[in-house]
């Protein structure tokens, strides 16, 4: 009997272990009966009646019972007559309303908050209220990214107008975005955004690795109105994080458990051996010129049906290096936070573990582990504390460890090798476990020789360890200064971040072979490639460190005058970077930074709209008396719909208003050709200086005269060039924001135009004569970048299914307004006035056929081909089969003037064109989302790493042939065009590998991005665990993608595929809320 107590009060405590266990074994059980008590529901709004979205409905003094409005503002919640219903949501006053006998419909209509707190969007170094904004500012929720990998930046794309990006890389730790805010204006310089995390300058990693619970906010900062205040950080625009704080009310905890599936998409499929030999002795016929006679192919019957039958695999292999590849691999994440406080402190703590392996089989022998395995621990907390009813200070803490393992060799380098490695060439090892390598190994390509064992590159090379310490703090002080004037304040800021990183390796050597025979008694015969080593104990590999030290002061001004609104902001801040264990002298150098900025706004009855701000910039990598620079800007808005005359048409036009702003910002993130310190002369000591004599001798130089060792001169690598700076761009954009039926159809679109100048160069036209050793770096071109983006949001409520449809879509332009070139002879060849990034190549006409060639026969019966004189000279020897170009410019050779950018293609660096859309549904607790993202004017180039796409094109043992290689040119059709290989030979054909139209393509796509299906469980067992919610859900994502490129994925646009897959996600979660 006691037991039974014991048991019966352990398992009702309120024990966080037995909520976590219950809500593991709810997912194997029915979800139970609805709790028997009233249903309250109805509509929340604000003062024009228009739905209020995510508003918190709670029972007074029950904060463990509440939900939030959806998207048309519904609600619905399980509430007693008596029970006090709280309504609370930023920037509106919190509305509280006594539940009456016999009543379940109660409508609220919300009541704008005169509070610091209307003031709901994030803004450069503040908050402004959402009606005020006069600038082109794009925000979204955490929720609305459905993040379900390690990082935000592969959930951008689509989701919000303005940012275009691309996923190069799939690979675990490594597979962030590259994006961008309205494409590129740079050609040399950072075209990379600020990224702003809760008030402090962080890097993509920072962002990438902030679990996407703690986050309550993100913003894009698109126009000068919005990002002169960054001055010379501002030209690209800004991105900016803000993460949860507390908030007044009985601590609630969040947990989300998460367990995905990925499957990597589009893995390169092979041709056996048998098939690749076959089309090798096709080659050698076809260099032969198709003889009837006297003609051995290189691999006779017997050889290659050894090959089909897989008779001896030791001999005659038919190795699919794929296998060395899990065919999926698991992702987990988990996560848990705290919110909650009082009147006068308030926190949010939260933590988070990720984990992902990678596809590769690895031998886990001898403690022996190269696969690719990703973990990541993260904590966090925020703490707002009312030191006084004037005084308000805020301390945030945040870190995040990092712990990877990985091969010896680069992802790059195996995905080369397993891409490359014919599968007629060796074993992955011989059937009696002897390890296999190839002759044509030599020790000066380990890791990455071509002929190198990808099975031994991944399993007997070694592996590496990385670890990451990341530690981020900021302390803020508010001090309210109404004593001296109302509305002004006094904040300062204080920021420190350290980075530590760390590497260890082990390496070891396999003992390899090659058989190339049997002996009598049918025993491999080998001959050794390498002598093998054992695995060496743990060594570093380096360690690295970087500090950032930011410190920030500013006064703010905010007050309301009858009709008359008034906002001012004074900031002065300054930034250091510190870096450790750099081996670049210059790097060791602290960074530094400092910025005045200055922002007044006006509003006249939420009518009229005025903003002017400034950002003035000082910078330590130029000159002295050329390191500040200003960077102004000015804004304006129209609230048409608050005018009088609108009345009449407010019902179905809800919301209109009109956006101005025009300024200039800045960069100064130089290219990586440039050093530190770009106008600085630079001295180096180098063997292409003079060379001296050191001591003694009759003579000194390079005669070898003198007695002593000669001694390396002093040689000019830099000029002193005080007048360089940054990159300036004026930014000019124009927008709407209108509204419909109630704003229940929202839509923004803006339109935009930047110039950007002064470019930062190392000169490319300066003439030999001038006698300089390397060109001078300048600030010299010119670009301009114009476009549009819009976002419609749209919702309906049909009986009792919530709808919510969501569009965007971002064109940007841009054009090379000045380049430095020697003005080419064709204008054709002029990169002035192209697309930053637009390729430069043949144009194809096609094959070459039969009838273009005079044919002769030799005495073997292979033909020569001898182009018909109308026809330009290719300047390689050609035959049917082979590419034709076109003759541009009519001298009559193919050569490069033939090349041209009016080609009809775009550039592979980046789209411009990139879209979302998507539809969600909610019903009686369960959820129903899909999200189609796609992409537009964008190439790729099949020939990126030529040796891996086209067919024999360095030797027989560099040849793992595609399986599209059978759709390839042959003599039995001449004339047939809609091939994708030209006529295959046996080593490089330097006609057929020209970049070419030929082996361009469209690299749109539109992919099928996210599914979403959800249900919120509502039971009485669920309640009896002291739980507010728990909600299942199933995401899917990238689960299909339409476009032409076909052979691997339209965003891995570089190495001809040969790069770690993209991949299909299926994700199980589960979410409660205590």
């Amino acid at each position: 009997m006691k037991t039974k107590k014991t048991a019966k009060k352990m398992f009702t405590r309120n024990s966080l272990v037995w909520k976590l266990l219950f809500l593991f074994l709810l997912s194997g059980i029915s979800f139970g009966l609805s709790a028997q008590e009233v249903k309250v529901s109805g509509l929340v709004t604000d003062a024009k009646g228009n739905p209020v979205t995510g508003v918190t409905v709670s029972i007074k003094n029950q904060t463990n019972h509440q939900t939030n409005t959806s998207s048309s503002g519904q609600y619905s919640i399980q509430a007693s007559p008596g029970d006090i219903l709280t309504f609370t949501y930023i920037g509106y006053q919190t509305e509280e309303r006594p539940l009456k006998a016999n009543e379940n419909i109660v409508n609220i209509r919300l009541t704008e908050s005169a509070a610091d707190l209307d003031e709901v969007v994030v803004v450069g170094y503040g908050q402004q209220k959402k009606t005020s904004v006069v600038s082109s500012i794009s925000t979204i929720s955490a929720k609305e990214l459905a993040v379900t990998g390690r990082g935000l930046s592969n959930s951008l794309a689509g989701k919000l107008p303005g940012i275009i990006a691309i996923q190069p890389s799939g690979e675990p730790g490594y597979d962030d975005s590259n994006f961008w805010i309205r494409g590129m204006s740079s050609f040399a310089g950072g075209t990379s955004p600020l990224i702003i995390i809760d008030g402090i300058p962080r890097s993509k990693a920072d962002m990438s690795n902030i679990p996407v619970e703690d986050i309550e906010s993100f913003s894009v900062l698109k126009d000068a109105a919005a990002t002169a205040v960054f001055g010379a950080e501002g030209a690209n625009g800004v991105v900016i994080v803000t993460t949860k704080r507390g908030m007044p009310q009985k601590t609630m905890i969040s947990t989300d458990l998460q367990h995905a599936i990925r499957t990597p998409l589009r893995l390169p499929k092979s041709l056996d051996s048998y098939q690749t030999l076959k089309l090798y002795n096709e080659a050698t016929w076809n260099e032969k010129g198709n003889p009837t006679s006297g003609w051995l192919p290189t691999y006779d019957d017997n050889t290659l049906e050894k090959y089909r039958t897989n008779i001896d695999p030791d001999l005659y292999p038919n190795t699919d290096w794929l296998d060395l590849l899990k065919p999926n691999t698991n992702v987990s994440r988990y996560t848990v936070n705290f919110r909650g406080g009082g009147d006068r402190v308030r926190f949010f703590t939260s933590g988070a573990y990720y984990t992902e392996d990678g596809l590769y089989k690895s031998n886990t022998v001898e403690n022996y582990n190269a696969n690719l395995k990703y973990e990541r621990f993260n904590l966090r907390s925020n703490i707002d504390m009312d030191l006084t009813n004037t005084t308000k200070m805020s301390v945030d803490l945040a870190g995040y460890f990092v712990k990877q393992n990985a091969p010896i060799a680069t992802a790059d380098q195996l995905w080369s090798i397993i891409t490359l490695s014919p599968r007629y060439l060796f074993p992955m090892m011989y059937s009696d476990g002897t390890f296999s390598e190839h002759p044509m190994y030599s020790a000066g390509n380990v890791g990455t020789g071509e002929r190198a064992n990808p099975y031994n590159m991944l399993n007997n090379m070694g592996y590496s360890r990385n670890q990451e310490v990341t530690l981020q703090s900021k302390v803020n002080l508010v001090q309210q200064l109404d004593v001296l004037t109302k509305g002004l304040s006094w904040r300062g800021a204080v920021g420190f971040d350290n980075l530590s990183q760390g590497r260890t390796n082990r390496t070891k050597e396999a003992r390899s072979y090659y058989a190339n025979s049997r002996d009598d008694n049918g025993n491999l015969i080998f001959g050794q490639i390498r002598g093998g080593a054992a695995l060496s104990n743990p060594a570093s590999a380096g360690s690295s460190g970087e500090r950032n030290i930011y410190l920030e002061t500013a006064l703010d001004y905010k007050r309301t005058i009858n009709l008359h609104d008034v906002t001012g902001l004074l900031l002065y801040n300054q930034k250091e970077r510190q870096y450790q264990n750099r081996t670049d002298g210059l790097d060791m150098l602290p960074f530094r930074k400092q910025s005045l900025v200055a922002r007044g706004t006006y509003g006249f009855d939420n009518r009229y709209l005025l903003e002017a701000s400034m950002g003035m910039t000082g910078s330590e990598n130029f000159a002295e008396g050329n390191r500040w620079g200003i960077f102004p800007s000015v804004g304006a808005a129209w609230w048409v719909s608050n005018e009088k005359f609108w009345e009449p048409i407010e019902k179905t036009v809800s919301k209109l208003k009109f956006r101005v702003s025009y300024g200039r910002v800045g960069n100064d993130i130089v290219s990586a050709d440039l050093t530190r310190f770009p106008y600085r002369e630079k001295l180096n000591e180098g063997s292409s200086g003079y060379n001296y004599s050191w001591t003694g001798g009759a003579g000194v130089g390079n005669s070898g005269q003198g007695s002593g060792s000669p001694g390396a001169g002093i040689i000019e690598n830099d000029y002193y060039t005080p007048t360089l700076k940054w990159e300036e761009e004026d930014k000019f954009n124009t927008g709407i924001d209108i509204g419909l039926f109630g704003n229940r159809i929202d839509a923004t679109i803006d339109f935009f135009y930047n110039q950007r100048k002064d470019i930062l160069i190392r000169r490319n036209t300066v003439p030999t004569a001038a006698g300089l050793r390397v060109n001078p770096v300048q600030n010299f071109g010119r670009t301009n970048n114009r476009g549009f983006d819009f976002n419609v949001t749209g919702t309906q409520k049909i009986n009792q299914v919530n709808l919510g449809v969501r569009v965007n879509y971002t064109y940007s332009k841009n054009k090379i307004m000045e380049y430095d070139e020697i003005t080419p002879s064709f204008p054709y060849q002029s990169y002035t006035g192209q697309r930053i990034g637009q390729p430069f190549m043949y144009i194809s006409q096609g094959l070459y056929t039969p009838d273009d060639f005079i044919i002769t026969r030799n005495g073997n019966g292979g033909e020569t081909y001898q182009l018909k004189p109308d026809l330009p000279d290719p300047r390689f020897a050609v035959a049917p089969g082979d590419i034709k170009y076109l003759d541009l410019n009519g001298d009559g050779i193919i050569d490069n003037y033939d090349q041209t950018y009016n080609n009809g293609y775009f550039s592979a660096s980046a789209p411009g064109i990139v879209y979302g859309f998507g539809l969600t549904a909610d019903w009686k607790g369960f959820t129903a989302g899909i999200f189609f993202q796609g992409a537009g004017q964008f190439s790729t180039n099949l020939l990126g790493k030529t040796e891996n796409f086209f067919p024999f094109q360095r030797s027989i043992t560099d040849a793992a042939l595609r399986e599209e290689a059978t759709n390839r040119w042959t003599h039995l059709d001449p004339y047939n065009q809609d091939v994708l290989f030209p006529r295959l030979s046996t080593a490089n054909n330097g006609n057929n590998t020209r970049t070419s139209t030929w082996w361009y393509r469209d690299a749109s796509y539109i992919r099928l991005k996210n599914i979403e299906l959800g249900y919120t469980v509502k039971s009485d067992w669920v309640k009896k665990m002291h739980i507010n919610a728990v909600r299942l859900y199933l995401q899917g994502e990238n689960l299909h993608t339409w476009d032409k490129v076909k052979f691997w994925d339209p965003e891995v646009t570089a190495r001809s595929g040969s790069r770690y897959p993209i991949s299909s996600t299926w994700t199980f979660g589960l979410n409660a809320t205590f």
